[in-house]
């Protein structure tokens, strides 16, 4: 491991390892040299992901390997955090991959007088079967600073495009930046976990760098267990990170925090009713219903104002608003359809 390294790159490993090879290729192959690689095996179970990370460790210097207990995705990249050298962190998922000039093209946009309070953020590209799709940052690229990220604080959430990804990958954040914001993060939180340190990180950081084009991470999206997996939970999670990032908003004093919250709650109800829709099981009409008409959710969607302009979005909106018999089933019929046609 070189002895000053500029870069920690962060892994959570927990069962990955049919993937974890191509992850680790496009690390160690990095045009930038100056980096750490800190694999957190989360206390996988499948005989395999620990004996590869130890493998790595012993077959390239710049390996560390930490293992641990099961805790969960925040829990591992806290650790490895943690144990971080260098002034910047990478976070990179372990089922994903990055360009090999990732981190030398991100890098060289740090500022000197900023390495304790600084993001830089890439873009990414969403690996799916069939479909590979471009994300780009709702910001244009360039440097924000001073009033423009006061600007920028103020609609960080509760828009149908964030400015900023949530994401914790395809960025290099300052570890101090991180490390002053970890009494903000819920390890109970296994929806939008990433916004949980992002948020914070975000409401703190004196500059903020987006990089032109930089489609670096590629995002590996498993349509089979988006489609076929429920997470009955998912609702009860909602009102969890509804009320940690409104005391985050609150103790970083933005005082439109309530608002932006109020809209992003609505928006990850989106979530949650694709969520019931995909549910396998039967009697998807009454528990869309039992939700969506729930006294104090029908309030707070007919009370909050939101614009909505993507079609899809237009439609998930109108079946949270009118949640009725004909308009469930049809809204089902047509994320069914969809579903069929971007995972064939």
């Amino acid at each position: 491991m070189t002895l000053e390294p500029k870069v920690s790159v962060i892994i959570p490993v927990y069962n990955t390892a049919a993937y974890l090879k191509e992850c680790m290729k496009s690390v160690l192959e990095q045009t930038f040299s100056d980096i750490e690689i800190i694999l957190v095996d989360d206390g996988s179970t499948d005989g395999i992901s620990p004996k590869m990370c130890d493998d790595y460790a012993s077959s390239d210097q710049r390996v560390r390997v930490l293992h641990k207990e099961n805790g969960g995705l925040m829990s591992a990249w806290i650790a490895g955090t943690r144990q971080a050298l260098a002034p910047y962190v990478c976070y990179i998922d372990s089922d994903d991959w990055v360009d090999t000039d990732m981190i030398e093209k991100l890098y060289s946009h740090i500022s000197a007088d900023n390495i304790d309070c600084e993001i830089i953020s890439g873009n990414y590209i969403v690996e799916k079967a069939g479909e590979r799709r471009k994300e780009t940052q709702g910001l244009i690229p360039g440097v924000y600073t001073a009033e423009q990220l006061s600007s920028i604080r103020r609609r960080l959430l509760g828009e149908e495009t964030r400015p900023v990804t949530m994401s914790r990958c395809m960025k290099l954040i300052s570890r101090q930046l991180v490390l002053d914001n970890l009494s903000f993060c819920n390890t109970n939180i296994s929806m939008s976990e990433d916004v949980n340190i992002i948020l914070p990180c975000l409401l703190d950081c004196r500059r903020l760098v987006i990089v032109k084009d930089g489609y670096f991470y590629h995002y590996r999206s498993n349509a089979s267990s988006i489609v076929h997996s429920y997470n009955p939970k998912l609702l009860s999670n909602l009102e969890l990170t509804d009320k940690t990032f409104r005391e985050i908003f609150r103790a970083k004093g933005i005082k439109n925090g309530n608002e932006q919250m109020d809209r992003e709650f609505i928006i990850i109800l989106h979530l949650v009713l694709k969520n019931e829709l995909r549910c396998q099981s039967g009697k998807v009409v009454k528990r869309v219903r039992d939700i969506f008409l729930r006294d104090d959710i029908r309030k707070k969607v007919q009370s909050t104002p939101l614009s909505i302009s993507g079609s899809a979005n237009k439609l998930i909106y109108f079946c949270i608003r009118h949640p009725n018999t004909p308009v469930i089933l049809v809204t089902k019929a047509i994320l069914t359809a969809y579903d069929r046609k971007t995972n064939s």
